[in-house]
């Protein structure tokens, strides 16, 4: 099945030649980055050139921004939303990726209105441009929606949004049952590792390459593809001692690493 080579992996190289790299290191496509293409147009064009059809999986994405008490900051999500999907035109995405906040001492009770909220409005304004919408719950502490059960619930019902799993956020959440995830609604699942640290203090920063860290990834893996799964798959890191190392290098390294875990058939 496709994988696919994220941004965020090689952030610091533009999006165009990120879309070249995952092609000469064996990637199907990318996920492109709002970080990159919403600071500068020109790149938002050059991509466009530069993509085929169906090379870019997704813009990573939008957060759902909530207000004190857990309210959905709605003009703040209008006002996001507009230049994202104009992004995912252009380049083609087939999905826009929505996250949601960091607030600490929310709870998952207390978020869950507005999250599946802020999901509906972005769903009902994605659906005219002919783009998806995947969720990822975040595994961080500090997170309301950070284990794959809350994921299961933001969705329930809520038709038009699928489920991105994320195995960092899923090892920092506890690496729990996915017993109460809809394997049938996920979209794409997200490869890295992490170092031995406790689990609750892990940060984005601290992803490396597959195989390199402590994270279950056969167990992951295993419990997916029995309930069927079969990618896609998509190699997300966010350390920046890769920014700094050779793109191609890096992702050639990734792939392998994938292979390794994956098979050649996956």
């Amino acid at each position: 099945m496709a994988r696919f080579l994220n941004g965020a992996t090689i952030m610091s190289t533009p999006t165009p030649r990120s879309v070249e790299v995952a092609r000469e290191a064996g990637f199907d496509g990318i996920e492109a980055r709002a970080e990159r293409l919403l600071e500068d147009r020109a790149e938002v064009a050059a991509t466009a050139k530069t993509v085929r059809p169906g090379e870019v999986w997704s813009l990573n994405g939008i957060r759902l921004s909530l207000l004190a008490g857990g309210t959905l900051d709605r003009e703040r999500l209008e006002a996001d939303v507009g230049p994202r999907l104009e992004a995912c035109r252009a380049i083609g995405a087939a999905y826009l990726l929505a996250v949601p906040p960091r607030m600490s001492g929310l709870s998952e009770d207390s978020a869950l209105p507005a999250i599946r909220a802020g999901l509906e409005l972005v769903r009902d304004r994605a659906v005219a441009d002919g783009v998806g919408v995947a969720f990822e719950f975040l595994g961080f502490f500090d997170c309301p929606i950070r284990t794959p059960a809350a994921a299961a619930r933001v969705v329930d019902g809520l038709a038009g949004v699928e489920i991105v799993l994320d195995s960092c956020h899923w090892h920092a959440s506890g690496s729990g049952s996915l017993d109460a995830l809809p394997v049938d609604r996920l979209a794409m699942v997200h490869l890295n590792d992490a170092p031995a640290k406790p689990p609750e203090q892990i940060e984005d920063a601290d992803r490396v390459l597959p195989g390199l860290g402590v994270i279950r990834l056969p167990e992951l893996i295993a419990a997916l593809r029995v309930r069927d799964y079969r990618g896609p798959w998509s190699l997300e890191t966010f350390n920046p001692g890769y920014w700094e190392a050779d793109a191609l290098t890096v992702a050639r390294q990734g792939e392998a690493a994938l292979d390794a875990l994956l098979g050649t058939e996956s």
